[in-house]
């Protein structure tokens, strides 16, 4: 009765549950094969139920969770199908009180299925399909392609704007995707491969290719959906020939694009992307290694790219690649109008010995971003290291934020403004292999009082 939580406002405990119940995980549990199972959990099963959780509290909490269908609406299922097997009581029940909780609220559903595509009527798969007309999202993985499950045939999905299919053993097939040919709001498709068929590609703003194998595959893909303005290509490990005097293809309507590398293939298939497209309206640009051991810098492709195709980049994120200090500057160099900046130099160096490489995160760099005609108009800085060692110099960081901040209202922050410059107001810097001194970064907290959002974190946790 005297805890302070009980003086929040109901619309505020709501937002905060709303936070905690982004995912409610729901396993048919004991799994037929421990190691299979696509989660492992660590914890009582209960804890990876949220809107359970909260409505177990107090009276208070429960007559709020019971009253919110939303906290109920986000599932994450996970099942196996067997032919001598059935799924657990408990489990069937559970999901059936989350469907019964969250009403009609529009729901996101993600549905991993292993094991046989032998299914019961009283199974999982059919209690959810009964509520298909209200996914907002939905997630497929399983071991068989979605194609084998009959009962998701001539189903209407008029509330889906988020598609995303895969599986394990076989290619997505024009079968899959005809199902949600009765689907008005689908707007983001994310899928291995995008075959034709009946699905409405034309409504697509957001395309996720997990398996490009070389550039008449993207550029098709481009082609078939022409209204697509953001997209997400996965390379995989291919026989390419670079041909740098190959016929560029625009696209005009793309205003984001991310490239993100299998573990296997090399470098070449990234500058095949950037040698074989022009994008003008491109805003956003984002590079993963995903976690490759050996990604090689396209920085001539790149910085091509950029200049063919007088885009004007605002927000560039690199993740997980091999490049140097250097590298990185040069790339910089061409991008005057950015605004947002995330720079990941990858944790896969640091789990193998035998596989170290320099974090282009040094002090070289902080040293350019204090220039002030080195990207002027720079708002948000985001710098993730997982680098044992490096060139890092703490104060070097410090001045250069303090030279890029202006206290709002000041006459020198008007005089920037009218200069065209851009005013710091965002700045995380994150170690995972090293502890931050707090007395070095201690400056920044006068900055932080005044409105810039500074965090500062170690592995001895957020010192700023």
């Amino acid at each position: 009765m005297l805890s302070a939580v009980r003086m929040l406002p109901n619309e505020i405990l709501l937002h905060i549950f709303q936070y905690v119940c982004e995912e409610n995980l729901i396993q048919n549990y004991p799994w037929l094969l421990d190691d299979s199972a696509p989660t492992k959990f660590t914890s009582p099963a209960i804890t990876y139920l949220p809107a359970m959780v909260i409505s177990s509290v107090c009276s208070h909490w429960r007559e709020l969770a019971l009253s919110s269908p939303s906290l109920w609406a986000n599932m994450t299922v996970e099942t196996y199908y067997a032919s001598e097997i059935s799924e657990e009581v408990g489990f069937l029940d559970t999901i059936a009180r989350y469907l019964e909780r969250s009403g009609d609220w529009p729901s996101r559903l993600a549905l991993d299925i292993q094991g046989t595509a032998f299914l019961r009527k009283e199974s999982s798969l059919f209690q959810l399909a009964q509520h298909a007309h209200r996914w907002k999202a939905f997630k497929y993985r399983g071991y068989y392609p979605l194609r084998y499950y009959s009962m998701l045939f001539h189903l209407h999905f008029p509330s889906l704007a988020e598609l995303y299919i895969s599986s394990f053993t076989q290619l997505v097939a024009s079968s899959d995707l005809d199902r949600f040919e009765h689907a008005p709001k689908l707007r983001a498709l994310s899928t291995d491969k995008v075959p034709i068929s009946r699905a409405p590609y034309h409504q697509l703003t957001h395309l996720s290719i997990q398996r490009i194998g070389d550039a008449s595959e993207m550029t098709e893909a481009l082609h078939r959906y022409h209204s697509v303005k953001s997209i997400e290509i996965e390379l995989w490990e291919i026989n390419y020939d670079l041909d740098e005097d190959a016929q560029l293809c625009t696209w005009p309507n793309i205003t984001s694009l991310t490239v993100r590398k299998d573990h296997d293939c090399s470098g070449s298939e990234i500058m095949m992307v950037f040698f074989s497209l022009s994008l003008p309206s491109l805003k956003e640009l984002v590079i993963e290694g995903a976690g490759s051991r050996c990604t090689p810098w396209p920085g001539e492709a790149l910085i091509s790219f950029i200049s063919t195709s007088s885009c004007t980049i605002t927000i560039f994120t690199l993740r997980d690649l091999s490049l140097s200090d250097l590298d990185i500057i040069s790339v910089l160099q061409v991008m005057p109008s950015l605004l947002h900046l995330e720079i990941d130099d990858g944790e896969w160096h640091n789990r193998y010995s035998w596989q170290d490489r320099q974090s282009p995160i040094t002090s070289l760099l902080i040293s350019n971003l204090a220039q002030p005609q080195f990207l002027p108009k720079l708002r948000s800085l985001r710098l993730i290291s997982h680098n044992k060692s490096g060139s890092f110099n703490g104060r070097v960081f410090v001045s250069m934020v303090q030279s890029r901040w202006f206290r709002p209202g000041s006459d020198m922050f008007m005089a920037m403004l009218t200069a065209g410059r851009g005013c710091i107001r965002s700045v995380v810097l994150k170690f995972s292999w090293r502890e931050v001194d707090a007395e070095v970064y201690k400056p920044l907290r006068n900055l932080d009082k005044e409105g810039l959002r500074v965090v500062v974190a170690g592995t001895n946790g957020i010192q700023v």
